[in-house]
């Protein structure tokens, strides 16, 4: 049997997004597919400081956090990449001034704008800090390490000002109609994937990703199998060659199934 690398995104596709529960289904497919000898991967554009304890204890073989700027292989952190402290400096000033909800991202910790106004957002937040989660709140002149960025805009952002400011280092991801997720130039999900492939010399043709929005794209684009989950983005089902069940409908489990990994 060939042994396959397989990178699961987790919001929507490991743990479901309203209750973050994992299907028991789910850790049974991952189990018996890590006793077949494949490796498996979490690649999650989480920073791994918010990775809930009951995703760290799954059975895989190594993290890729951030959508690709940090990468931890059994245990130990073996890529990172920080954004450079004159480029955070102009995020965090530019973010009140343009008045957008930008949440920072790091290995270290999350930090959140004073004035929250998202629901989801300050669901979030609350959720972390009860599970004691390093969280934060920044103000004007707070430059804190950060890798990556998740923002919301309203109708008295000036949104375009903040594009604009950062075409040239940013990559920006629209998750919903005022969520953007941000990332620096030149990584994602898929150059996670690379750097790791690259590591372990295991072959292109044996990689599988599984995901379910549109901040999988670049790593179900990269892999050679890619699955997209029942309940996803619609967006994404032109970009994969497999289409499984719903998260609550053992899509996991049947897509491992469906490619023979037990």
């Amino acid at each position: 049997m060939d042994k396959k690398i397989v990178f699961f995104d987790v919001d929507g596709t490991i743990s479901t997004e309203d209750t973050f529960i994992i299907p028991e289904s789910t850790k049974v497919a991952m189990k018996k597919s890590r006793e077949n000898g494949h490796l498996l991967f979490i690649n999650t554009g989480r920073t791994y400081c918010s990775i809930e304890k009951q995703i760290r204890e799954l059975d895989v073989d190594g993290f890729i956090c951030g959508c690709g700027t940090n990468i931890f292989y059994h245990g130990e952190e073996v890529f990172h990449h920080e954004i450079d402290d004159e480029l955070r400096r102009k995020i965090v000033d530019l973010s009140i001034a343009t008045d957008v909800e930008n949440v920072l991202e790091g290995k270290e910790g999350t930090w959140y704008p004073h004035n929250l106004r998202d629901p989801q957002n300050i669901n979030f937040r609350n959720r972390y800090k009860s599970q004691g989660f390093p969280v934060y709140e920044y103000d004007k002149g707070d430059y804190v390490p950060f890798d990556k960025m998740a923002l919301w805009y309203y109708p008295e952002s000036d949104i375009d000002t903040f594009k604009n400011a950062f075409k040239n280092d940013l990559e920006f991801i629209q998750r919903a109609d005022n969520f953007i997720e941000n990332i620096p130039l030149g990584y994602s999900k898929a150059t996670g994937i690379k750097k790791i492939i690259d590591m372990l010399d295991i072959p292109w043709d044996n990689t599988i990703s599984i995901g379910d929005s549109t901040n999988d794209l670049a790593m179900l684009e990269y892999t050679k199998e890619s699955i997209a989950m029942g309940n996803s983005n619609p967006v994404i089902f032109d970009h994969v060659t497999y289409k499984t069940t719903d998260i609550n409908d053992d899509g996991v489990y049947n897509a491992l199934k469906h490619f023979e990994l037990f």
